[in-house]
């Protein structure tokens, strides 16, 4: 997108001041919940995994994270407290966890957030019309302050990579392997570089070769044949979790069953469709497909489509139609109105991928 074009008349101030102040309530809602009342689990409760999992590996246990009955008991040896979570990573981000693991928790979480939010920040700066400040204060982003989740180091990674060219894109698109169902596009944005591609290659071997090494095979067998089995059933459950409410795709949305399957391949192809069309590598419409076509996705790693809501709303106020400028206002709204609707939420995002690419082509 090219954030120098004016489209003349910007948002109206009251209107632009409630999106963002309603993108934030549900993260705050979340912390002042967090705060006042035990959750059952502690503060940042996404970064309490890391923490666990790379105090695990310092003590030269880092195959227990990868088994998620002993991980628990890992977690209550830090917490003083057995909590039903688990950690979902690849060992290689284990190289990422282990130096947080090293600080008292809380330091550890102030500093995670601040690395995240910085380099989200550094990497969103460029595409920014309007304040900067606020790339790292949308929905998505808020969340993963709330709960130090990888998203804003993801969309930092994700920005980067599509800035970049040549083996420097292809080092990056190896740092994005410790979760790599979010780099769909990034893999195939790759492909038309074979420097990019090599170096990504030699980068994520390096990665895996390195994480054997420091915390033996066993970490990898483990990943392989428990932690990616926990995930398939965590995603095909059939009762009401919470964090089904967090997740925006079809598949979630509609029952996790056939039919469910059925109209997530229907939103994957419209959201490939009009991705083709377009023909124009635009990172934030690839981050809005990303969430139509795969289905093991969470709103708070939303950080960069988000961000592209609020460009476009900004920039194109002036040509935007009024239905085009609600779409683009739900899409913002997304991370919360999962949490009540999630049904909706992939008919939200296909409008909004589809007023993205229109833009993108005039």
């Amino acid at each position: 997108m090219d954030v120098e074009s004016s489209a003349g008349r910007r948002p109206p101030f009251v209107y632009w001041a409630c999106l963002w102040l309603v993108g934030m309530s549900f993260a705050l809602v979340l912390v002042f919940y967090d705060l006042t009342r035990d959750s059952g689990a502690p503060p940042g409760r996404d970064f309490a995994n890391l923490y666990t999992a790379g105090k695990l590996a310092l003590q030269g246990r880092a195959w227990e994270a990868f088994d998620p009955d002993v991980f628990r008991f890992g977690m209550r040896e830090v917490f003083g407290k057995f909590i039903m979570q688990n950690y979902s990573y690849p060992p290689h981000a284990l190289l990422l966890a282990a130096p947080f693991a090293l600080l008292p928790y809380w330091v550890a979480f102030a500093a995670w957030t601040a690395l995240s939010v910085g380099l989200f920040y550094s990497a969103a700066r460029p595409h920014m019309p309007f304040a900067p400040a606020l790339a790292v204060l949308t929905p998505a982003a808020a969340l993963n302050v709330w709960n130090g989740h990888y998203g804003l180091l993801l969309g930092a990674l994700w920005l980067f990579f599509f800035a970049s060219r040549g083996a420097k894109a292809g080092w990056i698109a190896a740092l994005m392997t410790i979760k790599p169902h979010m780099g769909l596009f990034v893999g195939i944005a790759a492909l038309r570089n074979w420097r990019t591609v090599a170096a990504a290659l030699a980068g994520m071997l390096a990665l895996v070769a390195l994480s054997a090494i420091l915390f033996e095979p066993a970490s990898w067998y483990g990943f392989v044949n428990n932690t990616l089995s926990e995930q398939t059933e965590i995603l095909t459950r059939q009762n009401a979790e919470f964090y089904f409410r967090l997740m925006p795709s079809a598949y979630t949305a509609f029952g996790r069953g056939n039919a469910a399957m059925a109209l997530q391949l229907i939103f994957a192809g419209a959201a490939g469709w009009l991705i083709f069309r377009s023909r124009r590598i635009d990172p934030f419409a690839l981050a809005t497909a990303t969430f139509l076509i795969v289905p093991y996705v969470f709103v708070y790693d939303m950080t960069v489509a988000c961000l592209g809501y609020a460009i476009v709303l900004w920039r194109d106020w002036k040509l935007l139609s009024r239905f085009e400028k609600t779409a683009l206002t739900l899409a913002f709204l997304v991370p919360n109105i999962t949490l009540g609707l999630p049904a909706l939420a992939p008919f939200i995002l296909l409008t909004a991928l589809w007023v993205q690419t229109r833009m993108d082509r005039t």
